[in-house]
């Protein structure tokens, strides 16, 4: 067995989607390339249809495929660009452009569903009002007579249909910042949409439908997709199915009386039947995809994605027995790590937990901060944490407050402090490795992207413990973050403040802060990044340079929130690593 490498990272397949057929005897899963090509814009990706021994029965490759689904009749139903397309028992792809591009797509009585944006032609004259013209994805449905649209002005972010109803998650405006402020509605062709439920300040997503009944997750949510949090059943009344549970869900599906969900202990996940309590699988790992774990279920059988940190991640079909495919077999030759998970008493009391990956403890450790904040880091075979231990790191992975894995509450508890207590979580984790011997080296590291990135931001300002921090796309001054970002709802609700008042914005901004900072700094971005602007890393690097800081940027070209290109990503370690060992 051989370390891993980046190469390894860059050769694993990624599991996005996994659906059963009505039958529940055909597997469908979308497979991803790890990486984008140069300059293209979507990832290359592959549709498989397995039979249940997970022999491939057709194959279909593309780029940015998206939105799996099986028609009750049992063909699979996918999106291409501004097609939707169809493959039946014979695996020829039919094709059905909708002249729009298409988000989502599902079935309501043999009918498609999907929802759409209409392409947008200018002329010569393309000068636009900011966000007055921005153009809604609304609900549409494809019969015999063609395209019909069912919601007009109407943001619908995901739905599912039952019976005669179609259940969404939709908003009044088409902005991404608006999907914070989404409602539940109920919605009947040729009828008023019907708001159901408000959930306030929180998020909600997972909408799921089965006769008269609608459930979906409620919780304080950072990320639009990343969904975790209670389990929330509507029947004609609400009721909160997991309220003051230790654990977060983050998947739910209603079928035939039952309210499967899927539950996050810590990153012990379980299939559960929450009507009576039945547990159906256990397994300490991650359930993919990683930012939004899910399953599927129907007729008996359930299927999902899983990696432990022993095993590389495949598909994984429960029927009478548990089945797996062998989409990543090539990386049985490399080497699978330790992850222990450590819980500790923070500053305040508050227990706290984390994922430490060492193989001794005498290495450098590097602090990976996740994003989010409401994510969390897990223990899988190979990821982009993992592959430190193969260049002679440790890494230690802390799920401070406001992550998830410890039930809602925990999830929401750096609400109005982001920067403040959390921080004080990942402080008192090194302390605690270091108090039990689990790390024994003053040669300690910081990195993270996104809320991760403002994190390690953060600790130049707040701490000198650190030998250096390289800091991926994050927020080192509120206040503008607010001001250019498309996600100007959420910091308002994660801050909870006014920005304008400028209190807790400029108290939790790095660049504010009284400190003469000392860390080395390696800050990277990407140019096109409109969540997390690159103008915050420009403002904190002209910050730092003249405070006398060392401190160097890696500007990334066609990149947004995150690095896809395959050199890029390569770029990114080799940079990494490289200035880590130099401190």
């Amino acid at each position: 067995m051989r370390d891993q490498t980046v190469n390894d990272l860059l050769d694993l397949k990624n599991i996005e989607e996994v659906r059963l057929s009505p039958k529940g005897n055909i597997i469908g899963s979308i497979v991803a390339d790890n990486f984008r090509e140069y300059r293209r814009k979507e990832i290359k990706k592959t549709v498989y249809i397995f039979d249940e021994g997970f022999n491939v029965l057709h194959k279909y490759d593309g780029y940015g495929l998206h939105s799996l689904t099986f028609s009750p009749a049992g063909y699979a139903a996918f999106a291409e660009g501004n097609e939707i397309v169809l493959m039946g028992d014979e695996g020829i792809p039919a094709k059905y452009d909708t002249g729009m591009k298409v988000e989502t797509i599902g079935f309501m009585s043999g009918r498609i569903l999907f929802t759409g944006q209409p392409e947008v032609k200018r002329s010569e004259d393309d000068a636009y009002f900011f966000e007055e013209e921005d153009q809604f994805t609304n609900l549409y449905m494809i019969d015999d007579h063609g395209i019909s649209k069912i919601t007009d002005k109407m943001q619908i972010w995901e739905f599912a249909a039952a019976g005669d109803s179609i259940y969404a998650v939709a908003s009044d405006c088409p902005q991404e910042s608006c999907w914070y402020r989404s409602k539940v509605y109920r919605i009947v062709p040729g009828k008023e949409p019907e708001m159901i439920y408000d959930p306030g300040k929180r998020q909600i997503g997972k909408i799921t439908a089965d006769g008269e009944r609608t459930a979906f997750l409620e919780s304080v949510m950072s990320d639009r997709g990343v969904i975790s949090g209670d389990v929330i059943l509507y029947d004609e009344s609400i009721h909160n199915l997991t309220a003051g549970s230790d654990f977060s869900y983050s998947h739910v599906i209603l079928k035939s009386g039952s309210v499967y969900a899927l539950e996050n202990d810590r990153t012990t996940f379980r299939i559960r039947d929450l009507g009576n309590n039945k547990l159906v699988w256990a397994g300490t790992g991650i359930v993919l995809p990683a930012y939004s774990p899910a399953f599927d279920y129907s007729s008996g059988s359930f299927a999902f994605a899983f990696s432990s940190p022993m095993e590389p991640p495949e598909i994984y079909l429960l029927k009478n027995d548990l089945t797996k495919s062998a989409v990543n077999s090539g990386l049985k030759e490399i080497s699978a790590y330790p992850s222990e998970i450590v819980e500790w008493k923070s500053r305040d009391g508050t227990g706290i937990y984390g994922i430490l990956r060492a193989k001794n403890p005498n290495d450098p450790l590097i602090v990976y901060v996740h994003g989010g904040p409401t994510s969390f880091s897990y223990g899988s075979f190979l990821d982009r944490t993992s592959v430190y231990l193969g260049y002679g790191f440790s890494v230690f992975a802390p799920n401070y407050r406001g992550s998830v894995g410890k039930g809602r509450e925990y999830a929401e508890l750096n609400v109005g402090d982001l920067g403040g207590m959390d921080f004080e979580d990942i402080i008192s984790g090194i302390q605690h490795l270091n108090d039990t011997g689990k790390i024994k080296t003053d040669r300690i590291y910081i990195t993270g992207g996104s809320y991760g990135g403002y994190m390690s931001a953060l600790a130049v300002m707040k701490t000198d413990l650190f030998k250096a921090s390289v800091s991926l796309f994050g927020i080192s001054d509120w206040v503008s973050f607010h001001g250019t970002s498309n996600l100007y709802l959420w910091d308002r609700l994660h801050m909870d403040d006014d920005p304008w008042a400028f209190g807790k914005y400029d108290e939790y901004s790095p660049i504010r802060m009284k400190h003469d900072p000392k860390t080395p700094v390696l800050l990277m971005h990407g140019i096109r990044d409109p969540y997390v602007p690159i103008g915050q890393y420009y403002e904190f690097y002209r910050f730092l340079k003249e405070k006398g800081c060392e401190v160097r940027m890696i500007v990334f070209p066609r990149e947004g929130h995150g690095f896809n290109e395959k050199e890029h990503i390569r770029r990114q370690y080799i940079e990494t690593i490289k200035f880590m060992r130099e401190h």
